[in-house]
C-alpha cells in the first residue's frame, strides 16, 4: 500500500539527479558540452580512468541489452520446436544469426558514432515514448470500462504519439546539422 509513494519519492530522486547533473554539466561547461559529457573532461590520469570504466560497463552490459531482443528475432526466424540442444546445426544457425545481429549493431553504432545525439532521440522516439505513453494507455485502454478513463487514456496515447512523431522529426531533420531546425532558445542579440 506504501508503493505509489515510494516509487513517487524514487523516480523524483531520479529527475533531481538528472536534472541537476545536466545543468551543473552546462554551467560548467557551457553549450559547447558534447553529447557524450565524458569527452568534454579535461586530458587526466583520472578522466581516461573514467572513459575506461564507463567504456568497460558499456561493453559488459551488451550481452544483457541484447539477449530480450535477439530471443525475440530467433522466435520469429526459427521454427519454435527446433532446439540448439538437440541439433548442432540449429545451435551454428542461431549462432551464426546472434553474431549478424551483433554485427548490425556495431554497424548502427559506427555509422551514428558521429551524430550521437541524433541516433539517441530517434531511437528514443522509438523505443521510449511508445513504451512510456502509448502502451502502458492501452493496455489501461483494455482493462477499464469507464468513459472517462478511457477518454484519459486516448489523450495520453494521442499525446505519446505526437512526442514520437516529433522527437523524430527532429531528429531527422538535424542530422548532419549542427544545430537544431528548430531553436527555441535562439539568441535576440545581433
Amino acid at each position: 500500500h506504501r508503493f505509489p509513494q515510494v516509487l513517487t519519492r524514487a523516480l523524483g530522486v531520479c529527475v533531481v539527479a538528472f536534472v541537476a547533473i545536466g545543468a551543473l554539466s552546462y554551467l560548467a561547461l557551457g553549450d559547447s558540452v558534447d553529447a557524450v559529457v565524458l569527452v568534454n573532461l579535461p586530458p587526466v590520469a583520472m578522466t581516461f580512468g573514467v572513459q575506461l570504466m564507463y567504456s568497460l560497463a558499456i561493453m559488459m552490459s551488451v550481452p544483457l541489452q541484447l539477449f530480450p531482443a535477439v530471443r525475440i528475432l530467433e522466435a520469429a526466424v526459427f521454427a519454435r520446436a527446433t532446439s540448439g540442444k538437440r541439433d548442432a546445426g540449429v545451435k551454428w544457425r542461431k549462432n551464426f544469426f546472434r553474431a549478424l545481429v551483433v554485427l548490425l549493431v556495431a554497424l548502427v553504432a559506427v555509422v551514428g558514432a558521429d551524430r550521437l545525439d541524433n541516433f539517441i532521440a530517434i531511437i528514443g522516439a522509438f523505443s521510449c515514448t511508445p513504451l512510456s505513453f502509448i502502451y502502458p494507455a492501452a493496455l489501461h485502454y483494455r482493462i477499464t470500462s469507464g468513459r472517462w478513463t478511457r477518454i484519459k487514456d486516448v489523450l495520453l496515447a494521442l499525446v505519446g504519439t505526437v512526442i514520437l512523431v516529433y522527437v523524430t522529426y527532429i531528429g531527422v531533420a538535424s542530422w548532419g546539422s549542427s544545430t537544431p531546425p528548430i531553436d527555441k532558445c535562439a539568441s535576440t542579440n545581433p
